[in-house]
């Protein structure tokens, strides 16, 4: 996603809960975030300049390299930069390429894997082997040689196609089934050609022609914008050189430096190889070929209601980067799906990334990025034909949904339309517009999917206000709204609160900028969300039998006793005979520490632990996990936070905390767990006004313990009296998506509501023993989502 046009303005967090909760949406809510310290922005421009600055384009012996190659991406990103920086203005109108014809070679031969074509000189050309951070892009003059590295240097946006060359191995088992397959030693499309259904088919969805040329055992993709024309003439000038695994010279990477193997033609050609690479399947599919996807893509993952902050990039990164970033506040991430005004590849994204991905716990926003308004001024785009604005949504509908059941999407899934933002007050391309979002809910609703749409706040999303109370009109199930206020609200002048009001909102908040966790920088766009997005109901837990160790927390002293009942319950699938023991540190003894059993699933164990710490055991708190094994393999466990103290003194925790009840069911929970972890009473308060300082200050990991206390920090439905002054309905806190061992930063509060006084005193006791040992069961409570109620009292006793 991008500028919106014209606008107004570690392990065990990965098995947490967080993402399966729902979220209330207020009709009045206002939901402010400070992301940080973590956070570092850096403008996009930097690195526009950065990417342009390290590509390694192709260069002549009569073009200095001081001089840059006409039609190369810098005057593009430096406009994207410039737009990307300044959201109020609109995009720039496509540049003609300047010819300088004088020192630019008119053509270039491009050989790659025994495949050769001749382009214009002005296209620069991408050695991926020398370069793997090089992003693939589609909306720019140049070509690709050979495979898309893992973490692709790309921007959090690009849109729009033109003529372009993504040319890599590939072997026959790993080509698209859309691809037109070049017969023989053939490598020439010839350029009248009819082409078979699929690959015709495939073109009108992606705007991209795939031709696999068996003799050179290579896939090339051609993305083209308004000259398809070019593109085929390019193709039905290509030959072969060689077989596949080529000469010396077209091993030789000549787009990597000067020693590689180059020459000006005596035809006024350049001659640039890159290297052969070996097969690889083909990162880049159209989306029509998506259907034939492996039957390992099951549609596990659907549509359900996801809270918390999230992000989008134009290609997603890597496995191993989602598993970094496990580490970051965000448990959202957008996913391309395709359309014809997608800019990047696939790269990482697959159906067993997905599945991967989902596992640990994330929510997937899948977006479409289709025909644009009649009045945009993004470049390169193909955009809606106001005659047929209802069909092509309803046609573009049915592409996303091959799309995302390609990649384990099913059902239910929300896919929102990319409606970038278009200039206002032209009453047909409004029409147009809402004609084409229209057959776009239609046709999602037709194939069991959800219909979603993201676009700018003053633009799509306001026109869609307006048809919200038109019954006639098929408006879309939930909204994006691009409003880079820097505020991760919920709330937009552009739409009334009562309109979309339950759960059904997603809000991109800030633009390009790169952020850094568990080491991996992303270069990203900023969401709030508290609507459809799409993951798995639950993350999988290892198959093993219930175990439950109770207390899990609990206060003895030097020298004393405390006891322990665990119990294990057999469940299906559970193996039989199992091993239970118990960790304990040096200085506490467990007795029994250990035990064998044999657990069939109707049986329950339940074996009495005395814990004894020894008289000179330091005043501290140890974690005591009980783990149980089947075959010398884990299969589940358990922890107890022993608080090793003195009668009547306390253990202050090493980062400060603060259980906040609002009614007085949930302050005996809180009273009691805290007394159980010796914390001090004053790290609990019924006090509204002490709690709210405590979360805006950002020092202190406040939870809010019971559906009163999460409402008022929320909603603040009753109106209670505040430092800030806040009206009634309106806060500015937030939760994030995962555990806290400490607080987030400013504004962050931890949810700690069940529907039951039991779960919310087990939730409870489940995040105050991750916040002050570092420890979950495997098995979580699930917190419930604040609501619209005036429950509970400003003030409540300690007690």
């Amino acid at each position: 996603m991008g500028p919106s046009g014209t606008r107004d303005t570690a392990s065990v967090r990965r098995r947490y809960f967080a993402l399966a909760v729902a979220v209330g949406l207020a009709a009045t809510l206002a939901l402010a975030v400070t992301i940080g310290p973590h956070s570092s922005a850096a403008p996009s421009a930097q690195k526009a300049a950065a990417r342009t600055a390290t590509a390694r384009t192709a260069t002549t012996q009569a073009v200095s390299a001081a001089t840059p190659v006409p039609g190369n991406p810098a005057a593009k990103a430096a406009a994207e930069a410039a737009l990307a920086g300044n959201p109020a203005a609109d995009a720039p109108p496509p540049q003609p390429l300047d010819s300088h014809a004088t020192k630019t070679p008119l053509t270039r031969i491009v050989q790659y894997h025994g495949y050769q074509v001749t382009v214009p000189g002005s296209w620069p050309v991408y050695d991926l082997a020398a370069d793997p951070s090089q992003c693939v892009l589609f909306n720019v003059h140049a070509v690709y040689l050979g495979t898309p590295g893992s973490a692709q240097d790309c921007p959090a946006t690009a849109l729009g196609h033109t003529e372009s060359l993504f040319i890599q191995a590939v072997s026959p088992a790993s080509a698209p089934s859309s691809a037109v397959v070049l017969p023989g030693t053939s490598a020439t499309l010839p350029q009248k050609a009819a082409l078979p259904a699929a690959a015709t088919a495939a073109a009108a969805v992606s705007h991209m022609l795939q031709v696999e040329v068996s003799v050179a055992g290579v896939l090339v993709t051609a993305a083209y914008g308004a000259n398809e024309t070019q593109i085929r003439t390019i193709l039905a000038g290509a030959t072969q050189t060689g077989t596949a695994s080529g000469s010396s010279a077209s091993t030789t990477a000549a787009v990597s430096g000067p020693s590689a193997t180059q020459g000006v033609l005596s035809s006024g050609s350049e001659l640039v190889t890159g290297q052969a690479g070996t097969a690889q399947a083909a990162p880049v599919k159209a989306a029509a070929a998506q259907q034939a996807a492996p039957a390992a893509a099951t549609a596990r993952v659907s549509g359900l209601t996801g809270s918390g902050l999230g992000f989008d990039t134009c290609t997603v990164p890597s496995a191993a980067t989602m598993t970094s970033w496990l580490s970051s506040p965000y448990r959202v991430a957008a996913t391309y799906l395709g359309g014809m005004n997608w800019a990047c590849s696939y790269g990482n994204f697959t159906p067993a990334w997905v599945r991967k991905v989902a596992a640990e716990g994330w929510r997937f926003a899948p977006l479409w990025v289709g025909r644009q308004a009649p009045c945009t001024n993004v470049p390169f785009v193909a955009k809606i034909n106001p005659s047929q604005a209802a069909a092509e949504g309803q046609s573009e509908a049915k592409s996303a949904v091959a799309a995302a059941r390609a990649f384990g999407f099913g059902p239910g899934t929300p896919v929102y339309f990319d409606m970038e933002g278009y200039q206002t007050g032209q009453s047909a391309c409004t029409r147009a517009v809402l004609n084409f979002l229209g057959g776009w809910t239609r046709g999602l609703h037709a194939a069991g999917y959800v219909s979603g749409v993201y676009s700018s706040a003053s633009s799509g999303i306001t026109d869609l206000a307006h048809q919200y109370g038109n019954a006639g009109y098929p408006r879309p199930d939930d909204i994006w709204i691009a409003d880079w206020n820097s505020e991760p609200v919920l709330t937009d002048h552009a739409v009334p609160n009562g309109d979309w009001a339950n759960h059904q909102r997603l809000h991109q908040y800030a633009g390009p900028h790169n952020e850094t966790w568990g080491g991996a920088t992303v270069n990203m766009d900023s969401d709030a969300a508290d609507g459809l997005v799409a993951g798995l109901p639950a993350v999988p837990v290892l198959h093993g039998p219930n175990e439950n160790a109770a207390p899990s927390e609990l206060r003895v002293a030097p020298g004393q006793t405390a006891r322990v009942r665990l119990t294990l319950q057999g469940v299906p699938n559970t193996p039989v005979t199992v091993r239970w023991q118990a960790a304990a540190p040096k200085g506490l003894t467990v007795s029994p520490s250990a035990g064998n059993v044999d657990l069939w699933p109707s049986m329950a164990l339940s074996v009495g632990l005395t814990l004894a710490p020894s008289k000179s055991l330091a005043a501290r708190r140890y974690s005591l996990p009980i783990t149980v094994t089947a075959g010398g393999k884990p299969v589940a466990d358990s922890f107890v936070l022993v608080s090793v103290v003195p009668a009547g003194r306390t253990l202050p925790p090493a980062h400060p905390l603060v259980l906040y009840a609002a009614d007085k069911t949930s302050m005996s929970a809180a009273v009691a767990i805290a007394a159980a972890l010796a914390l001090p009473l004053s790290d609990v308060t019924g006090s509204y006004s002490r709690a709210w300082t405590a979360t805006a200050g950002g020092k202190a990991l406040v939870l809010a313990v019971g559906q009163p206390a999460a409402d008022a920090l929320y909603f603040n439905v009753c109106g209670w009296a505040n430092p800030a002054k806040r009206k009634a309905g309106s806060t500015p806190f937030y939760y994030p998506g995962a555990p806290q061992r400490q607080s987030p930063g400013r504004n962050y509060f931890e949810l700690s509501d069940t529907p039951t006084a039991a779960g919310t005193a087990q939730l409870t006791t489940q995040l105050t023993q991750y916040a002050l040992g570092g420890t979950l069961p495997e098995h979580q409570t699930v917190p419930a989502a604040p609501t619209l109620a005036c429950l509970g009292s400003p003030n409540v006793p300690v007690r």
